[in-house]
């Protein structure tokens, strides 16, 4: 994990005095996300050509931040060679591209692109992005090639690492045109305190370019992603494009022989019984294997070979961990690939939510009113209390109910493994104090939604809480984990969310399937560049299992009921390949679990009794 930081900027007087405050602010932002060292390198360009001497021209301007997870020593960046060219990389190779454990990925990936650095521009734009469309992990990358003034950047086809642009544009003779100043970076702020700044994420639709042109004018140009070799050859927008490493949603919709022994009429489904399921078809079985293997050759390649920085004894990865399906099977899957001996982090945030606190205590007024008037107010003995009081800690939200229940079953399956359940309570106060903090990590995402979700991994990911000790004493525990797996990607390509449920209703199988597909096209907008931004701001790294490449591709193949039928009741068809797995990994309760939104689970969502129909709203209220 890295910050990456770039400008292009003006040489003149009156420009740079807000540029340099500007930039002061992103080289601090940026440092948050790569403590273990940063660096700096500074090229002046005269019209085309890069020059070491000072002109009245433009200045290139790229800084790096790295977190230190590749490789045996840190490995400073932007890595600068000798024909001078230049790599800002904030990303992990997990396959494509040979990475040996003792290597930097970035400085490998430097290596291949000098060994193609002297071909003609036109064939090193071709090769370039043969290099690029090859790796397979989550990236964001600034790359400068000296001898064509180009410089390349982009995100990865999923948008798994947050890269953020502020340029001033205008159509040109061949395209979109860039104004000074240009900037490139991983994390920035709201508007609202910049003259200069108007940040949009990058689109993780391509690799984009920018040539280096006179006058303060640069043209851009981009490379897309292509999802079939036809759709390559036929590409118009530009002479390049890279193939997407997964094809599309299967859109195959399953006939009545294929569906006819799935659904009995006499079984019946509740989560008082989450020992009845579904019957396993040959086709199932052959699934559930398959998934089973891809998602765990996804967790090995994310949790193998992070160097250890700490005590020994301290965990290297953690989970974010709401007790749910999706993060205990990455948990089941973690503890196969690490160390015996060695803890992993279960990271498990509840908000106190004087409107959910104020809530339960008028309900609980009302039950004991209920009881006195039916005279069983004598039936709470001191321990019925003493579990009453426990159980109603301010604290105790769903998915620190749901995270116990889980790692009880954890325990079960793995008992030589060292689970570190960590509390992360939040006070109310606490998190009105951090709220315009976090609001400004999120930037340009500022809904209200987007709001009540980073707070909860904002805080999650901060990793400051409470472990249970060997006499089952809450003690002060801080996380010093700096990879944290994340289950996002298992309710957009198995059908875990409610409008999935909507569309089945409303167009079957077909409505479906296009959904599955949006979620697929559209997550990259939606979700990671924000939660990037979001748990990178402690020097904290996501991987996202769910979201390897071979793992979408072995998803997008599937017959569509085979990873989801909505047939079914809650719990039971949503993910209903997941539950397979799940069942098949030894969670019997865990596997029946409904889907339960973050901000929900850790109650983030309404604290106050303001705003309750704001949900897709911009936060216009910064806390100030």
């Amino acid at each position: 994990m890295c910050g990456i930081l770039f400008g292009i900027q003006k040489q003149d007087a009156k420009s740079c005095q807000v540029y340099e405050k500007t930039w002061s602010t992103l080289q601090e932002l940026n440092a948050r996300r790569g403590p273990s060292a940063q660096d700096i390198h500074k090229i002046t360009i005269a019209g085309n050509e890069p020059r070491g001497a000072e002109t009245d021209n433009s200045q290139l301007e790229f800084y790096g931040a790295v977190l230190h997870l590749r490789g045996d020593t840190v490995t400073r960046q932007p890595h600068v060679s000798k024909s001078g060219n230049v790599l800002i990389w904030n990303g992990e190779i997990f396959d494509g591209i040979f990475v040996d454990h003792h290597q930097n990925d970035g400085r490998v990936l430097m290596d291949q692109l000098e060994a193609i650095s002297d071909q003609g521009e036109k064939e090193h734009t071709k090769a370039f992005l043969d290099i690029m469309a090859k790796i397979e992990g989550p990236y964001a990358f600034v790359y400068f090639h000296a001898s064509s003034s180009k410089i390349y950047f982009g995100r990865d086809c999923l948008g798994r690492r947050s890269l953020l642009w502020h340029r001033t544009i205008k159509e040109g003779t061949e395209g979109e045109i860039a104004s000074l100043p240009f900037i490139l970076t991983s994390v920035g702020y709201s508007t609202f305190r910049s003259d200069l700044l108007a940040l949009e994420e990058v689109p993780a639709d391509g690799i984009y370019s920018l040539r280096l042109g006179s006058e303060g004018e640069k043209l851009i140009a981009r490379y897309p992603w292509v999802s079939s070799i036809s759709d390559q050859s036929n590409t118009t927008e530009c002479e390049y494009s890279m193939k997407l490493p997964f094809g599309r949603v299967n859109d195959h919709i399953p006939t009545e022989d294929e569906l006819s022994d799935l659904f009995p009429e006499d079984i019946k489904f509740d989560q008082a019984h989450p020992e009845i399921v579904p019957p396993v078809t040959d086709d199932m079985k052959k699934a559930i294997s398959g998934m089973i293997a891809v998602l765990g050759d996804s967790v090995r390649r994310r949790v193998q070979d992070i160097p250890r920085t700490g005590l020994p004894h301290d965990a290297r990865v953690g989970i974010l961990f709401s007790g749910g399906l999706d993060c205990l099977c990455l948990a089941a899957m973690a503890d196969r690939f690490l160390p015996e001996g060695e803890a992993i982090d279960l990271l498990n945030v509840g908000f106190e939510n004087p409107r959910s606190v104020k809530a339960k205590a008028a309900e609980e007024a009302l039950a004991l009113k209920r009881q006195k008037r039916l005279g069983l107010a004598a039936a709470n003995s001191s321990t019925g209390s003493q579990t009453s009081r426990a159980q109603d800690s301010k604290y105790n939200v769903p998915d620190r109910i749901t995270g116990y229940e889980s790692l009880a079953e954890l325990k079960r399956i793995a008992p030589r493994r060292h689970w570190n359940f960590v509390e992360v309570n939040v006070p109310f106060e606490e998190a009105t104090a951090q709220r315009s903090e976090i609001l400004e990590r999120i930037a340009p995402l500022e809904t209200v939604m987007d709001l009540s979700i980073a707070m909860a991994f904002w805080f999650a990911s901060r990793g400051i809480g409470y472990i249970k000790n060997e006499q089952n004493e809450m003690i002060p525990y801080t996380s010093q984990a700096k990879v944290l797996l994340s289950g996002l990607g298992a309710d957009e390509q198995l059908g875990g969310y409610s409008r999935h449920k909507e569309q089945f209703k409303v167009a079957s199988w077909g409505g479906l399937i296009h959904e599955l597909q949006l979620d697929l096209d559209r997550i990259s907008t939606r979700n990671l560049g924000r939660d990037d931004r979001i748990i990178s701001d402690h020097g904290k790294e996501a991987r996202y299992p769910f979201l390897g490449a071979n793992v979408v591709q072995f998803l997008s193949s599937l017959r569509v009921d085979l990873k989801v039928d909505l047939r079914y009741p809650r719990g039971v068809g949503e993910k209903i390949l997941l539950r397979h797995v799940a069942r098949e990994l030894g969670f019997t309760r865990a596997s029946s679990h409904w889907k339960r939104a973050v901000q929900f689970g850790a109650r983030t969502a309404k604290m106050t009794d303001s705003g309750r129909s704001e949900i897709g709203q911009q936060v216009v209220d910064r806390g100030e």
